[in-house]
């Protein structure tokens, strides 16, 4: 239950936005301080690089990460122990195999054993993260850890979306509570005079109240919009189902969430903008912005990211995989070689934009939202399910057995029930033949962290080894 001051600032709007100007005030410096600028600077500074040179870069920010790891954390320094292993052993990207794996498992139990031993953990800011299984991670960083990535987000999607912090007035769907999730009446908000953020709950993103948001989004001339693509896409449609006046962004930046295509071009005609995706993960290991040609490219000297195969071992580009991370910018928690829990596949091809950063050449979703066919396929995007499909809000695929689906389907204005046999229809041709049950919903609930997850597996481990195993024979 929310404490009596909560209760007290939720009730009074005006209480509401001290308080967020306030918790603005509070986690400037912490996140916004002197390393920020110029870490900036820096990243400005590498954008010019030849490929060459920044690859050289990352090479010795790897090599000092491992130094740094064998020397001074206790998982590392015994792994290496047991390995036969010297911190001259990984003198690049290519030595990295010649270490294991790093299973969330490891930081879900024991996260103090990736920490600097050196460190005073209450000198250390702390995150916690359920993710998509509700079970929470623990994350340490350094307060030059937090600087450096909001710089490389400021830096290498915010700047490139057209955008500047501090300067442009934005709007946050974001997943804080600011209002009592019973609450029946408006405002869902608060606005923040540091950071010129109007924030927005996810919580009450319903057809009733969304005229309500759409009002207050006109209430200044906001810049950009920032969230889950899911919860912008809500607005998009509603503006356009709904036949409110347009907006005129400049910008949408989507993050946490695969972004599909029918979501982008929902946004960016609802918005009057370009969308921007942005990939990153809370335990600060990777991160990857698109261009202004629409590419994703991965910032090389803020993490090492491999792609794998389910055996483990590193695949070429083109070739999709799980994505094994090495974070170069946090050296209080060190995660090399981790298995982030997406899945995707590198690209060979220079982006026509001329940037030296290499590219994502696709980012497919979570590991643990894959679903299997019989025949061993994971099956990890579901955009092809709702082509040609317009009358449908949401829709959620859920596995129950190899050959049994369910489609969870919340309508839109002017549905019908062709509209339903046609959703049917494009995942028997996606998956293969199977029983598919058809469910309509009034709404789909969101995962504990305010994501909408579009497809849930629930498989036991002896079926997944059983499809992927016969698939590999």
């Amino acid at each position: 239950m929310a404490s009596l001051a909560t209760r007290m600032v939720w009730a009074m709007p005006a209480l509401r936005d001290l308080a967020a100007t306030l918790k603005g005030l509070q986690l400037h410096h912490e996140r916004y301080g002197r390393r920020y600028r110029e870490i900036i600077e820096e990243i400005q500074d590498r954008d010019t690089w030849s490929r060459e040179k920044l690859l050289a870069y990352q090479a010795e920010r790897l090599r000092s990460l491992i130094r740094h790891a064998a020397a001074h954390v206790p998982y590392y320094r015994n792994l290496f122990g047991r390995l036969g292993l010297s911190a001259e052993h990984i003198q690049g990207i290519q030595d990295l195999p010649k270490l294991p794996i790093l299973e969330k498992r490891v930081l879900r139990e024991d996260p103090f054993c990736l920490m600097d031993e050196r460190e005073e953990r209450s000198r250390l800011i702390t995150e916690e993260t359920s993710g998509t299984t509700g079970t929470p991670l623990r994350i340490y960083k350094t307060r030059e850890s937090l600087q450096a990535n909001y710089a490389y987000y400021e830096a290498r999607c915010r700047q490139v979306a057209g955008m500047e912090f501090g300067k442009d007035p934005f709007v946050m769907l974001g997943v804080r509570q600011v209002a009592p999730i019973e609450r029946t009446r408006p405002p869902f908000w608060c606005y923040n005079y540091v950071w010129k953020q109007l924030y927005m709950s996810v919580y009450h993103l319903s057809d009733q109240y969304l005229g309500a948001y759409c009002r207050e989004l006109r209430g200044r001339p906001y810049r950009a919009v920032l969230g889950y693509p899911s919860s912008i896409y809500a607005v998009a449609r509603y503006v356009l189902e709904a036949g409110k006046p347009k907006f005129d962004f400049k910008a949408a930046l989507t993050s946490a969430e695969t972004l599909y295509d029918e979501q982008r071009s929902v946004i960016e005609e609802a918005f009057g903008c370009r969308v921007y995706d942005q990939y990153g993960c809370s335990e600060n290991c990777a991160f990857a912005a698109e261009c202004r040609e629409g590419r994703m490219h991965i910032s090389p000297e803020y993490g090492v990211v491999e792609v794998v195969d389910q055996q483990g071992r590193v695949v070429p580009p083109g070739v999709q995989g799980d994505l094994i991370c090495t974070g170069l910018v946090n050296f209080g928690q060190v995660l090399i070689r981790y298995r982030i829990g997406d899945t995707g596949a590198l690209s060979a091809e220079a982006c026509p934009c001329g940037s030296p950063l290499p590219v994502l050449g696709r980012l497919e979703g979570r590991t643990d939202q894959l679903l299997i066919t019989r025949d061993g396929r994971r099956i990890a995007r579901f955009d092809p399910v709702l082509k040609d499909v317009e009358r449908v809000k949401e829709c959620q695929i859920v596995q129950d057995d190899l050959d049994l689906f369910r489609i969870r389907l919340v309508p839109a204005a002017g549905y019908g029930k062709a509209d339903g046999e046609r959703v049917v229809q494009n995942l028997i041709e996606y998956i293969g033949d199977a029983r598919i049950e058809l469910v309509i919903e009034d709404s789909i609930e969101r995962a504990a962290s305010g994501k909408f997850i579009a497809s849930v597996c629930n498989l036991t481990k002896e079926q997944i080894r059983s499809a992927c195993g016969a698939a590999a024979q």
